[in-house]
């Protein structure tokens, strides 16, 4: 109900209230006039209609007002509190727990069709050194810059959420492992043309992704999946970072892309 007045519009709301206030108290006078009268008291209808009819046309736009106000501003509140919940306040991104909840109802969707998926975790290299030579909001720039970057290059069902701090995590559906390691070599080389213009400094950056394919009908979570691509992650990062590295479901084993 809340949602309909939101879409319509308080001023619209307070309109539509009131005509069928109107047309209500119209009808609920029109009824008890005809039971009084039943008892002789002669009361004229043409008269009590109009006078009904204009004090809920009065009354009615007040009231319905500040109650339809106050639904609205209820509403929006709990809509902030939502959306406060659900995506990270700095990039835009889906939230820690917003992203859990949806990749782990994508992967129950995947077992289900027996899709393919894929999941990565993304780390900016050397996160701790750009906020030590240009200050954290240089660093906040940076990965409101790398979500941007991201959100370009990822499809509309891929699912993007913060971990915390540099760390991010993806689940991307229908996808197989040469289509995510492809996926990921375009991430590397937009990140590569995105640069950071910081008051008179140039920031460029890289990321290392860790990254797992998980194979059709596989019951994982997505907590399994993304330890499974965390060593990959960590891989990448000992062979000298800006690389993409695979976990092998089969060998259990971590492999350069």
């Amino acid at each position: 109900m809340i949602k309909l007045l939101a879409k319509i519009g308080c001023l619209n709301s307070v309109i539509i209230i009131t005509i069928v206030a109107a047309v209500a108290s119209v009808l609920v006078a029109t009824a008890a006039i005809l039971t009084l009268n039943q008892y002789g008291l002669g009361i004229r209808l043409d008269l009590a209609l109009p006078l009904t009819a204009c004090i809920a046309l009065v009354v009615a736009p007040p009231i319905s007002w500040v109650l339809v106000g106050i639904m609205l501003r209820v509403y929006r509140i709990e809509e902030e509190m939502r959306n406060l919940a659900s995506y990270d306040s700095l990039t835009g991104l889906l939230s820690r727990h917003a992203f859990f909840e949806n990749a782990n109802r994508s992967i129950s969707l995947a077992n289900r069709h027996r899709a393919a998926f894929a999941v990565l975790i993304i780390d900016l290299d050397h996160f701790k050194s750009i906020n030590d030579r240009f200050g954290h909001p240089a660093g906040d720039a940076v990965l409101k810059l790398f979500a941007d970057v991201v959100n370009s290059v990822a499809r509309r069902s891929d699912i993007v959420g913060r971990l915390g701090g540099e760390e991010f995590g993806m689940l991307l559906p229908s996808t197989n492992t040469a289509e995510a390691q492809e996926f990921c070599e375009r991430l590397h080389d937009a990140i590569g043309k995105a640069v950071l213009k910081h008051q008179n400094s140039m920031i460029r950056y890289t990321v290392s992704i860790g990254l797992t394919a998980s194979s059709i009908g596989s019951l994982d979570s997505i907590e399994n999946l993304l330890a499974h691509a965390d060593l990959a992650l960590y891989q990448a990062k000992r062979d000298g970072r800006n690389q993409t590295a695979v976990f092998n479901y089969a060998t259990e084993q971590v492999v350069a892309s």
